[in-house]
């Protein structure tokens, strides 16, 4: 994912495999137990069909979606929205009210979707990293709203 679409993602494949197997060891367990993070993986009969991972923020009540991708043999068949849904539960078990994200400005289908299931931009807009071209959007989205609960807007 980070190596065929690095344009959508802040993370670059080259500094992910940098990383000691002990970093990504300890984030899984962290996500295991649910409580500062978590980690979704959607399957299919062709083996995983799609990952999304979430984090609580300093700012209270809110929980941050992160790198979500979709296998593009299982794109528009309704993974995506499922992981920003289960992402979207968990937030609301541990007492958030908004989710946000940050999307490249160059992923037009990322941020098409992301309108679709709820989210709305903040207006904010932040280099992707050193030594990178382009720029990242902040949207967030209200708990409630992408969970259907009727409450948008707030």
């Amino acid at each position: 994912m980070l190596r065929e679409e690095a344009a959508y993602f802040s993370t670059r494949y080259e500094d992910a495999v940098r990383e000691p197997d002990s970093v990504w060891e300890a984030w899984a367990a962290d996500a295991a137990a649910g409580d500062e993070k978590v980690l979704f993986v959607a399957e299919d009969g062709d083996g995983v069909a799609g990952v999304v991972g979430g984090f609580r923020r300093l700012v209270p009540g809110e929980v941050q979606l992160v790198s979500l991708w979709v296998d593009p043999r299982a794109r528009g068949r309704g993974v995506a929205q499922s992981l920003i849904h289960a992402v979207a539960g968990w937030a609301r078990g541990v007492g958030a009210e908004r989710v946000v994200l940050f999307v490249q400005e160059a992923n037009a289908p990322g941020r098409a979707l992301y309108v679709r299931a709820g989210f709305r931009p903040t207006g904010a807009r932040e280099p992707v990293g050193a030594g990178r071209p382009g720029f990242k959007l902040v949207v967030v989205a209200a708990v409630d709203e992408l969970l259907g609960d009727g409450s948008a807007g707030q």
